[in-house]
């Protein structure tokens, strides 16, 4: 009697245990997340969003803490670090491959504060700098998740959705441009 007691009480803590343990909101069939949602989703239960994230594509809106230039053994040229304003490490690091820039010759600042991209016309000479991404900016990132690592949860195959698409994006889950 005592070991079924026993054990009834072991199973009643387990269920207790199990459904204490607050399960993370689905992920939408876009795949968009704010970065606050996807750095609370593993501050919460790293299990969890390893679950709910794996080999999944998605698209991450939040703030640009730093851009650089890319250390990926695969020779993806650029990473952007997104971050949550009050927080001094990055949150999502966005590895970009050269496949989803706009132009094969990317320039990062010195300071890591933004990124340009430089077109080549049909001769080779480059022109029409323009900005991809900065430093501050918020913009939405979509790309594969591909891991979490030292407190970086890590997207791989990046590209910047354009301006109309992020408005359009932002509207459909009822955010604004902040």
């Amino acid at each position: 009697m005592k070991i079924i007691t026993l054990s009834f009480a072991l199973l009643c803590a387990s269920v207790v245990a199990g459904l204490s343990q607050a399960s993370l909101t689905p992920l939408p069939p876009d795949g968009f997340v704010t970065l606050a949602q996807i750095v609370n989703d593993f501050s919460t239960s790293e299990t969890q969003a390893l679950q709910k994230y794996n080999g999944m594509r998605i698209c991450v809106y939040g703030r640009v803490g730093q851009v650089t230039q890319s250390d990926d053994e695969e020779g993806d040229p650029l990473t952007a670090y997104m971050q949550l304003p009050n927080r001094t490490t990055p949150d999502v690091k966005a590895v970009f491959s050269a496949d989803f820039i706009p132009s094969s010759v990317v320039a990062v600042a010195d300071d890591d504060t933004k990124a340009t991209v430089y077109h080549a016309d049909w001769n080779g000479n480059l022109s029409n700098a323009t900005s991809f991404i900065v430093e501050g900016e918020n913009v939405a990132v979509r790309g594969t998740f591909d891991n979490f690592v030292a407190g970086d949860i890590i997207l791989k195959n990046s590209f910047k959705l354009a301006p109309e698409a992020l408005q359009k994006k932002l509207a459909e889950h009822g955010l604004s441009n902040q």
